[in-house]
């Protein structure tokens, strides 16, 4: 039933006849207005005043009536004129069957989450949160915008009874700016191919991981890698086939294999060939395959000729899984760093690219991860074929497969660029090129990009090029107790947020990108991220930079978006940042969604929440009121308004990376998720000066929840 369903109403047009609105109150005494008494400013569909009816009656006995035909109807008012302050808003609403969804902007930047309008019935809502929102002296404008309706209702009107106007905090001094960082990108030009191991054979041959390497004394190039008659056999890879040539170009000449597995060596098959020289020796290390893959052998061979190679006596160099192989080593200052492809743990885990070092070749520290993967799983995964270049003083790291669709990834390598050659976590990626089991070949002022692999046709080259451009895009959002990198592009997440409590720019870092970074995701048909948050549609930042609104984020290749509201927010120490997901289903999900969620990449040594200071890696069902990453003197707390979010269905920590996942829609074996509009949660991020202070938290948590 329509909540108005009697004669009399006034209808307004391009005003609204004003019940008169009093003196603002003291500065941190709410100020509460009637909403029907508020001037329009504009509306796209009839604004009445609406007068008592249908059993419900509504603070001054009217309601401000948007009477919308449809998503998009939206309605501006003007706020009483207030003293400068950050301020919690809050509204008290309609409910009924032909009332929609609505969001809610201040002066054209959103507020606050999703408001459902949905009821059975009429019914006038309690106290609700709209938002927060910093605001000088003076009047600001309210924009309600209708922005669809639920799977039941029947209409898309909207009705707000009342308006109050909290302040919490002094006007915060917030700069926000925009950031472009430019860099060297590397580009791919023309594959050709350059040697087909398949000459002279009856079947046909692939070669596949592969290394290209120049004599010292003879400049002959020479080229060793992984063959196998086709189709793929990895498990009977057993040869490494060998070519030379006058140029990384061709044309190339078949030699005889330059080693074979020898199972006496410990050897089922063998992968992945890499070489250097140092004082006259070439050393060849290489993954030796056996059926136990949480202990692959790193093994090396020398030669002093590129034709004889001899294996040594240190084999194996050293044993790490899941399937520990495709070793890299370049020299970095005075000492050896080698490469290579494994996982988080033996038996699987996260896909990682870890190093070891050395100073004489043979002998290889502790296991060290210089970048990791979000996606887990066993075998390589996302982190193959490592390879690190030095462009000045940039590092760039190659590893193959990008994405979770192996077929689809298998010839795409990723790019990430780093000052710190130990370091990629949370790293730009700055290119994806079209190649497989890609190493970079530098002749001279010539540098080459090469790919090889299954199916491929032998070895081919081409071209690599560097050129000048755009690596990422942002904003940076600095308060005296704040400074956050809000990512745009490539991707969406805050890459970084350091923090002060006590409010002098004496930033300690609080947040990072060492796995996921923080922000929204999806997982399609399985466990963790298959669809990050892409670059979003539509950037809105408010007048004094406190509001940043990243609308239509992409999700890989699913019909969802997602709108992410970041607002410099009121605490009563000082500012603190707020996140708002919004969620917007538009068709059918590529598979079954396994996970809806909001992560939080911490910092600090530990992660937690009430009840534990340190959560082991694993799953807690349900929300906690907060979590907390936490170390010597500091606490950063994700405090969560409770039930903002449609659904709340578990928490996912990683102690490995003090993280914790909030996984609004978490469903083991996937649910559909029909189309339509979702709150996707509220979160505070503020911290305070002291090591696991849960009072701190717990005031933060009330704080959040507090309704104007």
């Amino acid at each position: 039933m329509r909540a108005l369903r009697m004669l009399g109403v006034l209808v307004l047009g391009a005003a609204l006849l004003a019940v008169p609105v009093g003196p603002a109150a003291a500065a941190d005494e709410p100020v509460r207005v009637e909403a029907e008494s508020l001037p329009v400013v504009s509306a796209s569909a009839p604004v009445e005043s609406q007068p008592d009816c249908c059993g419900v009656a509504w603070s001054g006995g009217r309601q401000l009536w948007l009477r919308a035909a449809r998503a998009g109807d939206s309605v501006t008012v003007t706020l009483p004129s207030v003293p400068a302050g950050q301020y919690d808003i809050g509204g008290v609403l309609t409910r009924a069957r032909d009332y929609g969804t609505l969001r809610f902007a201040v002066d054209g930047v959103a507020v606050g989450q999703l408001f459902d309008g949905y009821a059975p019935a009429v019914q006038r809502t309690g106290a609700v949160p709209l938002g927060s929102a910093s605001l000088t002296a003076g009047s600001h404008r309210l924009t309600v915008t209708v922005t669809g309706r639920a799977a039941s209702s029947v209409g898309f009107f909207a009705g707000l009874d009342t308006v109050t106007l909290r302040r919490v905090g002094p006007l915060a001094a917030v700069t926000t700016t925009p950031y472009e960082t430019v860099g060297e990108t590397p580009v791919r030009g023309a594959l050709t191919r350059v040697y087909d191991p398949s000459v002279g054979e009856p079947v046909s041959w692939y070669y596949n991981d592969h290394t290209i390497v120049k004599n010292q004394q003879t400049g002959v190039w020479h080229v060793f890698a992984i063959t196998h008659r086709e189709p793929a056999a990895p498990l009977d890879e057993k040869l490494f086939g060998h070519a030379t040539a006058s140029t990384p170009n061709g044309p190339w000449t078949k030699q005889p294999p330059a080693l074979a597995a020898d199972p006496a060596a410990g050897e089922q098959w063998i992968w992945a060939p890499h070489i250097v020289y140092d004082a006259g020796v070439y050393y060849m290390f290489y993954a030796a395959g056996n059926p136990d893959f949480a202990n692959y052998r790193i093994h090396l061979a020398t030669s002093t000729d590129l034709f004889v190679w001899t294996r040594s006596p240190a084999n194996p160099l050293f044993t790490d899984g899941w399937e520990g192989r495709d070793p890299m080593v370049t020299r970095q200052g005075d000492r050896w760093v080698m490469y290579y492809t494994a996982t988080s743990s033996p038996t699987g885990g996260n896909h990682v690219v870890a190093y070891r070092t050395s100073t004489d070749l043979r002998t290889w520290s502790a296991r060290a991860v210089a970048y990791s993967s979000p996606f887990t799983g066993q075998a390589g995964g996302q982190t193959e074929s490592p390879f690190v270049v030095r462009r000045g003083d940039w590092y760039y790291l190659f590893v193959c497969c990008d994405g979770t669709d192996y077929g689809a990834a298998y010839r795409r390598t990723a790019v990430y660029r780093s000052r710190d050659p130990l370091r990629f976590d949370g790293a730009e990626r700055v290119a994806v090129l079209d190649a497989h089991a890609a190493e970079v070949v530098v002749d001279g002022a010539n540098w080459y990009l090469s790919h090889a692999g299954w199916g491929q046709g032998g070895l081919w080259l081409a071209p690599l090029t560097w050129s000048a451009g755009v690596v990422a895009r942002g904003y940076t959002v600095s308060t005296g107790f704040l400074r956050a990198d809000v990512r745009t592009w490539p991707d969406t997440r805050i890459a970084s947020l350091a923090v002060d409590p006590a409010g002098g720019g004496a930033y300690r870092p609080a947040l990072d990108s060492s796995h996921r970074g923080t922000g929204p995701y999806l997982a399609i048909g399985r466990f963790d991220v298959t669809d990050r948050a892409g670059a979003p549609a539509r950037v809105d930042v408010s007048a004094d930079g406190s509001r940043i609104n990243l609308v239509g984020i992409p999700f890989g290749d699913e019909p969802v978006t997602a709108d992410w509201l970041l607002t410099v927010a009121p605490r009563w120490t000082g500012p603190s940042l707020q996140s708002d997901v919004t969620w917007s289903v538009n068709g059918s999900t590529t598979a079954a969604v396994w996970e809806a969620a909001f992560n939080v990449d911490g910092a600090l040594p530990a992660v937690g929440d009430p009840a534990v200071e340190g959560r082991p890696t694993g799953d807690v069902v349900g929300m906690p009121p907060w979590t907390m990453t936490t170390g010597p003197g500091l606490s950063v707390v994700a405090v969560h308004r409770w039930a903002s979010a449609w659904r709340g269905d578990n928490t996912w920590y990683d102690a490995g990376h003090a993280m914790a996942a909030w996984q609004v829609l978490w469903r083991p074996g996937g649910t559909s998720w029909a189309s339509g509009q979702y709150a996707g949660g509220t979160w505070r991020f503020t911290a305070s000066g002291s090591r696991r202070d849960v009072s701190f938290a717990d005031a933060a948590y009330a704080a959040i929840n507090a309704t104007p």
